[in-house]
């Protein structure tokens, strides 16, 4: 976040350079340019961090879902053995589903339902209640699929139909931790999301602060999401077997 930020910074101008290109020369020449550079801060930096997250963060986040299942309970992990590249792989095609059904709500939604958002009360409703609603409803579905490959050994497939069956069970349960979960980086990616009005009527500025703050909210939310899936999974009648 921080180099796309200060992009113009020896460390980071060649990269952050090349990687402003892959958007066209038109959004790489505005990035270069105050306020522009802000108006793409959001877009340039969350496809980058979706990129590295896509590598990183399933593993990161199964890694503590091991370390909450070691404080539960005092029993060896349940799951089949598997090498850490196996149970990687199967983490890094999770997060993806998870990451593209985010992605392509957020992408098609506006189009298809542009005739009905002809307003900004309308827009307001979009952006801040149909939208976290839909993000909020993905991770509901998926709750237990991260933590389930990492504690379970179970492969993703089964991993992501394990836990839509669990959601379907237990709905509201679920819904209602994810919901009080992802409020608050919800809320502040919605913020985020609307740079030309912060623009307009604030600090350019704020838009980085905004994006800093929610990737830290994301990263205390991440860790309590993993805690309570776990706590879910070491119940015996969450996860029955094959």
């Amino acid at each position: 976040m921080y180099a796309h930020y200060d992009f113009l910074a020896p460390p980071f101008y060649g990269l952050v350079s090349s990687w402003a290109s892959l958007f066209g020369s038109d959004q790489a020449t505005a990035f270069s340019h105050y306020p522009q550079h802000f108006l793409l801060l959001g877009k340039f930096s969350g496809w980058a961090r979706l990129g590295i997250g896509l590598v990183l963060e399933g593993l990161v986040l199964g890694m503590i879902a091991r370390l909450f299942h070691s404080c539960f309970t005092s029993q060896e992990h349940p799951g089949r053995r598997q090498s850490w590249l196996v149970r990687w792989l199967n983490l890094v095609v999770v997060w993806a589903v998870i990451n593209a059904l985010m992605v392509a709500a957020g992408a098609l939604l506006p189009g298809w339902l542009a005739p009905l958002l002809d307003g900004p009360r309308r827009m307001l409703a979009f952006n801040f209640v149909l939208m976290p609603f839909i993000y909020t409803m993905v991770f509901s579905v998926f709750f237990l699929a991260i933590p389930a490959v990492s504690i379970r050994g179970e492969n993703a497939l089964v991993s992501l139909a394990k836990s839509l069956g669990f959601f379907f069970r237990r709905p509201f349960t679920v819904f209602s931790l994810a919901f009080f979960i992802l409020a608050v980086p919800i809320l502040l990616g919605a913020l985020a999301g609307r740079p030309a009005g912060i623009i307009e009527s604030f600090n350019p500025e704020l838009i980085y602060w905004l994006l800093v703050t929610s990737l830290i909210s994301e990263m205390v939310s991440y860790f309590f999401w993993m805690g309570t899936a776990v706590r879910l999974l070491c119940e015996p009648k969450t996860w029955p077997p094959v």
